[in-house]
């Protein structure tokens, strides 16, 4: 959890900081140096990270890595990095000139700050790949960016399990879009293929006309389904978990969390002050530029969440029946602490959210204008 707070907090950082750096160097100092230091890595320590690396590859004379970092007292990883505002197409030469030049070196990662492309060696062994196995951005930070992350931190990073894990981004990037182009337009042998699975007509080129749309839209229908089906379940296994934790976790100290699970026995009642909430969240948002149309609200028996597009993606918690009203974002604490001024703050209870702010009354969600637009940052 840790981990993830840090690289959330990160991306907010990246996004307060980026219209404020020039050059490259405070490119590194104020983005990527964090980010080694999220990885697990003394930055202090030149045991760990080495910058301006440079050795007798037999290399252009003079060229540098900006970063080697090193586990074990050997390199594992190179990072090259540009300014944040420069384009890094084109610009992998250099950084494969020393990962081809060592062997040791399984990881090589072009930076900008805000755009990180992970390369390695698929495709022949010790020669750095053309193509990146990830691709993140910070502004743009996913469940699954975090994860692949993860696997990255000193601490985890094994270079056998590297190849391995890369390999499965590839093939599975790989195979998504060979099924999005199958999906979105099916091949003669996929009609074919699903036709004949239940008629034993004859299949001519007219049948296989007639069937496209119907497979494609079938297809369409099917993955909606599915992914319904499965967003269903999640939120009933997480409004589940949040109802034991607040039955488990009542104490003295935490009167709100008491009126959360008394509400259990009260049904869910929207109230006028909820969809107040609401129309302000929005109201915040548009005034912002940020796109509303596809937000929408849920009302359970513990909280009245806002959200984009699905449940999973919720910007905000309200929680407006307890003693002391509160809201609560997947904003790190601290961070809140740094923007929510004059308000009090605390750990949101484990499994509901990251941050609680607490507020009088639902019209203070206008002194919060910053908190919520970057908790709809932070799910977009």
């Amino acid at each position: 959890m840790a981990f993830k707070d840090d690289i959330q907090k990160l991306s907010v950082q990246v996004k307060e900081r980026k219209e404020y750096i020039t050059n490259e160097e405070m490119t590194k100092q104020a983005l990527i140096i964090p980010f080694i230091q999220i990885l697990g890595f003394d930055v202090f320590n030149p045991i760990e990270i080495r910058p301006e690396y440079s050795a007798d590859f037999g290399i252009k004379k003079g060229e540098k890595v900006d970063y080697a970092l090193f586990k074990e007292n050997e390199p594992i990883i190179f990072i090259e990095a540009k300014s944040v505002n420069e384009n890094l197409n084109n610009h992998d030469a250099q950084l494969a000139r020393y990962f081809n030049s060592t062997k040791e070196v399984k990881l090589a990662i072009l930076t900008n700050g805000v755009e990180y492309k992970f390369f390695t060696d698929l495709n022949a062994n010790n020669v750095m790949d053309d193509t990146p196995f990830l691709n993140i951005n910070l502004l743009e930070i996913k469940e699954s960016d975090i994860e692949s992350l993860n696997k990255l931190r000193k601490e985890n990073f094994d270079k056998d399990s590297l190849i391995t894990y890369a390999e499965e981004l590839v093939y599975t990037s790989t195979l998504n879009e060979s099924l999005r182009r199958l999906f979105s337009n099916p091949s003669d042998d996929f009609v074919r293929f699903i036709v004949k699975d239940f008629s034993e007509m004859r299949i001519t080129s007219n049948v296989i006309e007639r069937f496209r749309p119907l497979v494609k839209k079938a297809i369409s229908n099917a993955v909606l389904d599915i992914v319904s089906k499965g967003l269903y379940q999640q939120e009933t296994l997480t409004i589940k978990k949040e109802e034991n934790i607040n039955n488990d976790s009542v104490n003295r100290d935490d009167l709100s969390e008491i009126e959360i699970g008394n509400k259990v026995h009260k049904g869910i009642i929207t109230t006028e002050n909820e969809l107040k909430g609401f129309n302000i969240v929005k109201d915040i948002l548009e005034k912002n530029n940020r796109d509303i149309s596809e937000i929408n609200y849920k009302d359970t028996t513990n909280y009245f969440s806002v959200y984009l597009r699905n449940t999973t993606r919720w910007i905000i918690r309200f929680n407006l029946d307890a003693s002391k009203k509160n809201v609560m974002t997947k904003l790190p604490v601290e961070y809140a602490k740094n923007i929510c001024l004059n308000k009090e703050i605390e750990q949101a209870p484990k499994g509901i959210g990251e941050s609680r702010v607490y507020i009088n009354s639902i019209d203070e969600l206008y002194d919060l204008e910053k908190y919520l637009v970057d908790a709809y940052n932070n799910v977009n």
